[in-house]
């Protein structure tokens, strides 16, 4: 029996496990099948009456759960293969194929992990796993099993501090059966940051607070908090992002450029400061779902936040209009607000910040994403 299901993984298919596997382990189908009709009881009365008054049994009509399509599966993971391939690869330092082969005597061979995107300060990496795998990161505790318990993507969102470099250890395990661990390392290159000086700004924007303004900060921190706690599984972003500003403006500050304000030191700019003639549109960079968008926040004034799935968060600051509403799905392209000057600001312009697991990200880099899928069609 153990040769049967692992002769069909490694073909791809799970059939083999549908019969021991309840329903509620099958996402995919719970995902896809529709909820029961409700009707009240005083609707149902006269159709119970009925029923008991008939002398032919009551017709039944079965809820029937999709087939899992493995072929469809199948292809929709060969895509998304392609389509990384068209990004940078990352090479990589693995162990434990050889033990994890010969765990499984041959039936199952495991091949060495795949890794695509921007191995630097503030990129994102995504690993081409082996299917049913968790993974830890650095060793952390905590299990980014973001991937799905179906797919096979490791999604690596590297910090604006990250270090040198970037361990994962994941494990193999196919519903109860025999576990096979494996861990990659990879190179993360280090860069060198601007230092970006403002002056002239209210003291009740840098330092000084009275209890009023304290209590509203703390108000518009508790909300981002909501906002950061989205965990959308659709993922909007395989192609990369497009510029929320398409054209017409000025980048007047880099990612991660240490902050001087007022002559003070403060923690680095974790956005791209994009600066535009106030009112200018702001579009969707990808496909995504609203976490937040909220017009009366302290420092930022207008505050959108777009799930792109995975952990990856976009957001947006300063803005004039806000366009879209908390939970509203938004597609790439799609105009969500306009350019203003709210908030902690000299002057009309967009701050742009994208956030992994907590981890600060350059979103300028996957506008480089974009740019290479054409260039490698």
């Amino acid at each position: 029996m153990r040769a049967v299901w692992l002769t069909l993984l490694a073909l791809g298919s799970v059939s083999a496990c549908a019969a021991e596997t309840p329903p509620i382990e099958r996402p995919e189908l719970v995902a896809e099948s529709q909820p029961a009709p409700t009707v009240r009881q005083e609707e149902a009365a006269p159709l119970i009456a009925k029923a008991s008054d008939s002398s032919e049994p009551p017709s039944v009509t079965a809820k029937i759960h999709k087939p899992y399509d493995t072929t469809k599966r199948t292809e929709e993971r060969a895509a998304r293969v392609a389509q990384l391939r068209q990004q940078t690869p990352v090479p990589v330092r693995f162990s434990g194929l050889d033990q994890a082969n010969a765990v499984f005597g041959g039936e199952v061979t495991f091949s060495a992990p795949e890794c695509f995107g921007d191995a630097v300060q503030g990129g994102l990496v995504i690993c081409n796993l082996p299917r049913f795998s968790q993974y830890t990161i650095n060793q952390n505790p905590k299990k980014f099993d973001a991937a799905g318990p179906y797919s096979t993507w490791a999604f690596i969102g590297l910090d604006r501090d990250a270090g040198s470099k970037l361990s994962m250890n994941y494990t193999f395990n196919f519903h109860g059966g025999p576990r096979a661990k494996m861990s990659l390392e990879f190179d993360v290159a280090k860069r060198d940051w601007d230092i970006s000086r403002i002056d002239g700004l209210p003291k009740n924007m840098v330092s000084e607070y009275t209890p009023e303004e304290l209590a509203r900060i703390r108000r518009a921190s508790a909300r981002k908090k909501i906002g950061f706690a989205s965990n959308s599984q659709e993922v909007g972003f395989y192609n990369g992002f497009i510029s929320p500003i398409p054209s017409d403006f000025t980048k007047t500050t880099n990612f991660g450029a240490q902050r001087i304000l007022n002559g003070e030191p403060k923690r680095p700019h974790y956005g791209v400061d994009l600066a535009a003639p106030k009112g200018t549109p702001i579009i969707a960079p990808a496909d995504g779902v609203v976490s937040l968008a909220d017009d009366d926040m302290y420092f930022e004034g207008a505050l959108i936040m777009i799930d792109h799935g995975k952990g990856l968060i976009s957001y947006y600051l300063h803005m004039e209009d806000v366009m879209v509403e908390d939970g509203q799905t938004v597609k790439r392209g799609e105009q969500i607000a306009t350019v203003g000057s709210k908030g902690r600001s000299t002057g009309p312009h967009l701050c742009w910040r994208l956030k992994w697991h907590g981890r600060n990200l350059d979103p300028e880099l996957l506008t480089k994403w974009t740019e290479r899928a054409q260039t490698n069609r």
